[in-house]
């Protein structure tokens, strides 16, 4: 499930299942269609095989974009998870993409007033990142103060001292797991 521990192994693993089954049939329809036409290749079997190539492409970006990244350790995740009460909400293991870049958090935390974020890796941009969210969660008029980092221990601190949430909005939680690929 999106933003649960191990969904980016798992994903990765579906995904490339996926790929390789639409190349399979249209593998196995390009040689009905040899078979059914005396090994010539110009029939309408060899087109269909050809389109199979659309949705076996599609779903090799998704492969492509996902194999970078490795799911959050039990242990993290464990140690966050402590830190939670209240409404809190957790999510884990976050990729996603902007129309620029493909963006990576370990974590994100809803608290009551504001949403806690830790980059997945150093390299992140995190002022994109940043802007990113803010201004999608301004567009659904979802805001809320929102802080990322790359430092797990600024990460635990806050995530520790900042006030549980006594309800989270149910369109924020759905919006932000539409955005994870």
């Amino acid at each position: 499930m999106r933003g649960e521990m191990g969904y980016l192994d798992s994903q990765k693993k579906y995904r490339i299942e996926k790929t390789l089954l639409y190349v399979f049939i249209g593998i196995a329809i390009f040689v009905l269609g040899l078979c059914l036409n005396k090994f010539e290749k110009t029939n309408i079997f060899t087109v269909i095989a050809v389109l199979m190539v659309l949705p076996a492409a599609k779903a090799l970006v998704g492969v492509i974009v996902l194999f970078p990244y490795r799911s959050v350790s039990s242990e993290r995740v464990e140690k966050v998870q402590s830190l939670l009460s209240g409404e809190d909400v957790m999510y884990t293991d976050m990729v996603f993409t902007s129309p620029d870049k493909v963006m990576f958090l370990a974590f994100l935390v809803i608290k009551q007033d504001e949403i806690l974020c830790l980059a997945g890796r150093e390299k992140e941009d995190l002022r994109y990142i940043e802007k990113y969210l803010r201004e999608e969660l301004k567009k659904r008029m979802l805001s809320k103060k929102l802080y990322v980092t790359a430092e797990e221990k600024n990460f635990l601190e806050r995530v520790a001292h900042a006030e549980p949430a006594k309800e989270i909005s149910k369109e924020l939680t759905a919006y932000l797991k539409s955005l994870m690929a």
